[in-house]
């Protein structure tokens, strides 16, 4: 083999193997990729008006008794318990009734604004989950429309862009005498906005208990009304979708694999690796003018 070829390409190999291990860093220490819906919990900067007429206003929840919590450290916690329910649910490999295959999860997003903002993920498609006082009072805890962000073909009847639905926190707050700690307030809320999230996403009420991985034998689409009569105090738990409730967001909303992040040790193997491949191809370099034999790249 010509020797001027031989060094062409291995020094072609050679920086494929060091774009590889580039890539694979970069592909593991980015974000998941963008999918094709986000839901944005709209915690209403000024008045709005949901698809149903619901109207709202902004809430300080300073009147709901959180002990050392900001308002951005509530609605973190809102996001955080809704992302849970959705995210967070357990798979069939720790969980024998679970519809959920290891290592997916429901193919959904989820980010809070103070207002109608735009996700900042990259999502091409998102709908808005109003949060605040209704304006005027309604009586009921929320609402949303059923099945218009994903119907049972996973398909949406509503405009991206649209308030499907109102989480209505005046109302939410007739229920804090039962609450007597941040998680159980939290539950309150972030229970209602995964409830009403899941009428968006064709979801109905139960007729009653239903099996789920939560603290409730109720799940969190149950009501107090009928047919679920729902106790109340049910509200104050992390109640969680029955396992027939996932298998049908199982199927609007679809499924994806969960992104693998390396552990500390595995960033710290990659790096050593590029080092490797660095000192290895200062050591097989060529001297001027001296036609060298070349091993072939070894593959790490």
């Amino acid at each position: 083999m010509n020797t001027t070829t031989s060094r062409s390409a291995l020094h072609t190999g050679r920086k494929a193997a060091v774009a590889a291990a580039l890539a694979l860093g970069l592909g593991l220490a980015t974000d998941k990729p963008a999918e094709a819906l986000t839901i944005m919990l709209n915690f209403v900067a000024a008045p709005t008006i949901d698809r149903a007429g619901v109207g709202s206003t902004p809430e300080t929840f300073a009147s709901w008794g959180f002990s050392g919590m900001s308002l951005t450290d509530i609605r973190n916690a809102t996001l955080a318990a809704v992302q849970n329910h959705y995210l967070g649910y357990p798979s069939f490999a720790t969980n024998a009734l679970s519809p959920l295959p290891a290592g997916f999860e429901l193919d959904i997003n989820f980010e809070w604004s103070n207002g109608a903002t735009a996700p900042t993920n990259g999502d091409t498609e998102w709908y808005y989950m109003a949060i605040g006082d209704a304006n005027p009072n309604v009586g009921f805890l929320g609402q949303a429309c059923l099945g218009c962000v994903r119907n049972s073909a996973g398909n949406s009847s509503v405009a991206n862009g649209t308030i499907f639905g109102s989480t209505l926190t005046d109302s939410i707050a007739g229920l804090l005498s039962l609450a007597t700690n941040n998680e159980q307030r939290i539950n309150l809320l972030a229970g209602t906005v995964t409830h009403e999230i899941g009428h968006g996403l064709s979801l109905v009420h139960p007729s009653g208990q239903a099996p789920n991985p939560g603290q409730s034998l109720w799940s969190v689409m149950a009501t107090g009304a009928s047919p679920s009569l729902m106790p109340s105090i049910e509200r104050t738990k992390d109640r969680d979708f029955s396992y027939a409730e996932f298998s049908t967001l199982m199927q609007t909303v679809g499924i994806r694999q969960v992104a693998v992040i390396p552990e500390p040790g595995t960033w710290l193997l990659m790096a050593l690796g590029l080092v490797a491949v660095g000192l290895h191809a200062r050591r097989t370099t060529p001297a001027a003018g001296r036609p060298q034999a070349l091993p072939e790249p070894a593959l790490a």
